[in-house]
């Protein structure tokens, strides 16, 4: 089922057909009186929320975000003394969200250390604890309530309503799992990926891959093995992927999308995919708050803000140009986080913000996305330029374990090559020439050979990283 937001522009009116879609024959209930049983119609109900709030007319959606942030306001500055501070007492009626002061890390760790959860044993409500990955500095520790698990859930099957994307594809998610007892793979199947809703529609089965440094002909089997479908992973996993199985290797094994997590995706990397027919998506998230953003299905690189889940501001106070793009520090309030309140919180990225898309979507865009210090390699003069390098890496040098570049200083760049006892001349000149070519004339670059890359307990295994910005 597929709402077209321009159709509805033409004449205002809404289609709601669901003659395509992979009903199954006894989806609906048998009780009398009734026509869904609980559970399957409690989800579908919740990503019409979602649709409606993401796609419905704007002032609308402002004025549910609006009250939905008076009441996040309003519970912190009722129950902690950190946010109380913050915010200023007997404040609220007057507040907004840009007079309140940015939400640092460090901030975040005071109020977890002093308070604990916002929520009590008396509201009934799951409480969960978490942390982010540490990639870009120590783990972030915090509260999630059993709310935000379930919307998690909805707004990410949401996302194949809204695209009109086919169920009945198998969805394959490989992780990458230092955590497992001993190396290779551990496999869980299930039947469906639909969750609630996989007794009412014949979607496809679930499959998640955990590794940690695995046999590649026995990943590629596992790969063989079911067809793949909708391919949920980070883009670094997708480069070990290429390592050892070319692209048309992929085809066979029935990759249709890849849906990349953690970082913005090499141009170079989406156009060698989608030249070979398989489409790219990625989406914007973070372990604290959830989803933060979704790519356009029609224009590469903007993000369609989850306003059922955020309010998404960009300081430009600390900005930086990139090209004639300007642009600031992605600030993110999660209108759910009753538990451990994210509001303007720094996410630790920067990006342009629009208030519609370029496709017709009428809701705040997110451009020129980029973390901080993983995909921004910072000039002499002050300026950024994208660095995306692991691709062509990869097939310049096939033989190695991994790899990391940093940024280590101005006009420094440092290039670990993991796994190998030494290079060969051409093979060093190859590497030096790539690096070269995308940073520009005025890097120095260090060339390091080692057994292995410390990456210092980091799940993400970054490629680059910038320690100027």
């Amino acid at each position: 089922m597929k709402i077209r937001r321009r159709e509805r522009r033409a004449d205002n009116r809404m289609r709601l057909d669901f003659s395509d879609m992979p009903i199954r024959h006894r989806a609906f209930s048998e009780k009398p009186m009734t026509f869904c049983d609980p559970e399957p119609k409690n989800f579908l109900s919740a990503i019409f929320d979602v649709a409606a709030i993401e796609t419905g007319h704007p002032l609308a959606r402002d004025h549910w975000q609006t009250a939905q942030l008076r009441n996040l306001i309003k519970h912190a500055t009722e129950r902690s003394a950190f946010w109380r501070q913050r915010i200023g007492a007997g404040k609220l009626s007057g507040v907004t969200l840009s007079s309140l002061p940015v939400l640092e890390r460090s901030a975040v760790q005071t109020q977890i250390a002093g308070e604990g959860s916002l929520l009590r044993p008396n509201d009934q409500i799951a409480i969960t604890t978490s942390s982010t990955s540490g990639s870009s500095g120590e783990p972030v520790k915090f509260f999630a309530s059993g709310m935000n698990v379930r919307y998690n859930q909805v707004r990410s099957v949401a996302q194949y309503f809204l695209e009109g994307r086919d169920l009945t594809l198998n969805r394959t998610q490989i992780d990458y799992s230092p955590q497992l007892q001993q190396e290779g793979l551990k496999v869980a199947r299930s039947e469906a990926w639909l969750g609630p809703l996989g007794n009412f529609f014949a979607g496809g089965a679930n499959k998640v891959i955990e590794y940690f440094r695995p046999d590649m002909e026995t990943f590629g089997a596992e790969l063989h093995r079911d067809p793949i479908g909708y391919l949920v992973t980070a883009q670094w996993t997708v480069e070990t992927l290429l390592q050892s199985l070319d692209l048309s290797a992929l085809q066979r094994a029935g990759l249709r999308m890849w849906i990349s997590v953690a970082d913005a995706v090499d141009p170079a990397l989406r156009e060698a995919l989608m030249s070979g027919g398989i489409a790219v998506r990625s989406t914007y998230s973070a372990q604290e708050v959830g989803p933060i953003g979704f790519e356009c299905e029609h224009v590469p690189g903007n993000y369609h803000v989850a306003t059922s889940n955020v309010v998404v501001e960009v300081d430009s106070g600390e900005s930086c140009q990139l090209g004639p793009h300007k642009l600031g520090r992605v600030l993110v309030t999660h209108l759910h986080s009753y538990a451990t309140p994210f509001i303007r919180y720094d996410i630790g990225d920067l990006a342009s913000l629009a208030p519609e898309c370029a496709c017709g979507h009428a809701g705040p865009t997110l451009a020129n996305l980029y973390g901080r210090g993983r995909n921004l390699l910072q000039h002499r003069d002050g300026t950024v330029s994208p660095f995306y390098l692991g691709a062509a890496l990869i097939a310049t040098l096939p033989q190695f374990k991994d790899y990391r570049i940093r940024q280590t200083g101005p006009g420094m760049l440092v290039v670990e090559i993991g796994g190998r006892t030494g290079l060969n001349p051409d093979e060093q000149a190859a590497i030096l020439a790539l690096v070269r070519k995308q940073a520009g004339d005025d890097f120095q670059v260090e060339l390091k050979v080692v057994p292995e890359i410390d990456w210092r307990g980091s799940v993400k295994k970054l490629g680059f990283a910038n320690a100027m910005l």
